[in-house]
């Protein structure tokens, strides 16, 4: 039995199904965002300090997430806003690079108002405050 090869063919065969493995494999990773994921715990109503507590009022009635630095702890606080329906939770936080600055992202769900609260502060791992926060929100059920 005589069998001959064309060793052409088995090369471009290769180097093709090289490029489709690459393909799956560094392709998503281009259009995936590079979000970091931010360990957190939530404060409770008596431990916020007071000084994150005198200055709820200015933002209690807007919905926002907001950074505090204080004695070099940096804290979350996200408000609701001005809807008495419901309280709010935060789902996740996680930052990413973009155009050089560093942009944390808070998710958060407006809850039933029995099983949320108006305002949450959450004191973070970071060392550094970021250069912008966005918020997300939804509303549990919707």
């Amino acid at each position: 039995m005589n069998i001959k090869f064309n060793i052409k063919g088995v090369i471009y065969g290769v180097i093709i199904l090289f490029m489709i493995i690459g393909g799956f494999i560094f392709i998503p990773k281009m259009f995936m965002g590079k979000a970091q994921p931010i360990d957190y715990t939530m404060i409770e109503r008596d431990a916020i300090p007071e000084k994150i507590l005198a200055m709820m009022d200015k933002y209690v009635d807007q919905e926002r997430a907001l950074v505090v630095k204080l004695d070099n702890k940096i804290y979350v606080v996200v408000t609701k806003g001005q809807d008495s329906e419901h309280g709010i939770q935060i789902d996740k936080i996680t930052t990413s690079i973009e155009d050089d600055k560093q942009v944390m992202n808070v998710v958060a769900t407006y809850k039933n108002k029995e099983e949320s609260h108006p305002y949450i502060v959450a004191e973070t791992n970071l060392n550094e405050l970021p250069d912008r926060i966005e918020l997300e929100t939804s509303v549990e059920g919707k």
